[in-house]
């Protein structure tokens, strides 16, 4: 009797686990089915009804991922199991399959990031147009000159002064990204500071690469170098990084730009320095910059960024 029991119990207890089965796929079927946007997407599979049923796991794995990705909250924040990484399904004779490939926003990043050789700046700024910078009076001669450049009607190099957190890092970001959207060639945006004195140790730890770094920022397509004059000042950064990367790009005709708290006539005085020849070779630098720059442009004025 207590056998029977059990038995009866089960068959009845199986009966209602295929029940609710059919229930529940048929619940997330019209949860598919309801979310238009990934019912879209699945139409040019022509699935029949039975090939959604019997594939509604790979099919909902898929409507949660796309939904996620959809929602994304940002690259840097992707809780998936496998970050960067979306979901797709095709059909392949009478088979469902699930794929996967790099989110685009990741592909996008990475071929964003392949126009910058260096990019000594917030990563939110490789997006920035150039129609975004500030328009103010004193900017728009700098504006207009930048324009001849991208036009081809100018091959001055561009010397932007001012105070600290006036725009003229981001002004010339901008104007780099105009410059690799019209040109496709790659650039790079420097600190001063931080790869000059980058490139003098290299030339003592780790020679060869010193040398193919200088000979990148010598032939990049745009080289932007960001507070110059901030950086540490003696005679090899001036007479074996600065000036055969400037003179190389003097006789290449390559574009360069610089943002600076100082004039050109002050970084003259700050790279008068060494034991004998230092005013000589300053004043042969400050030549270069005069020569190629033809005019300093002086966006000098209040602070736009706060502190």
């Amino acid at each position: 009797m207590a056998l029977q029991e059990v038995n009866e119990f089960s068959i009845k207890d199986i009966v209602k686990d295929e029940v609710d089965m059919k229930t529940y796929i048929n619940k997330l079927v019209k949860e598919l089915r309801d979310d238009i946007e990934v019912y879209e997407q699945l139409k040019s599979l022509n699935l029949t009804m039975g090939e959604v049923k019997e594939n509604i796991g790979k099919l909902t794995d898929y409507r949660e991922d796309y939904n996620y990705c959809k929602a994304c909250p940002g690259i840097d924040k992707c809780d998936k199991k496998t970050p960067h990484i979306s979901m797709y399904v095709v059909k392949e004779g009478n088979f469902i399959a699930a794929k996967y490939e790099p989110c685009k926003k990741i592909m996008e990043q990475i071929r964003i990031n392949s126009r910058y050789l260096i990019s000594d700046f917030p990563d939110e700024w490789k997006s920035v147009g150039f129609s975004t910078v500030d328009r103010s009076a004193n900017r728009r001669p700098a504006i207009r000159k930048i324009v001849e450049l991208l036009k081809g009607e100018s091959s001055d190099w561009i010397y932007i002064k001012g105070n600290h957190k006036v725009g003229k890092s981001f002004f010339l970001v901008a104007a780099a990204n105009e410059f690799i959207a019209q040109s496709g060639q790659q650039v790079a945006v420097i600190n001063a500071r931080k790869r000059f004195k980058e490139l003098s140790d290299l030339s003592i730890s780790n020679p060869s690469e010193f040398t193919k770094n200088l000979v990148a920022l010598s032939n990049v397509g745009l080289l932007v170098i960001d507070d110059f004059g901030d950086e540490y000042k003696n005679e090899y950064i001036r007479d074996q990084i600065l000036m055969p990367i400037l003179l190389e790009r003097e006789h290449q005709n390559k574009l360069t730009f610089f943002t600076s708290n100082y004039s050109i006539k002050e970084i003259q005085q700050l790279y008068s320095v060494g034991k004998t020849g230092g005013e000589i070779r300053a004043k042969q630098l400050a030549n270069i910059l005069e020569e190629m720059c033809a005019k300093e442009y002086d966006f000098t004025g209040a602070s736009i960024y706060r502190k």
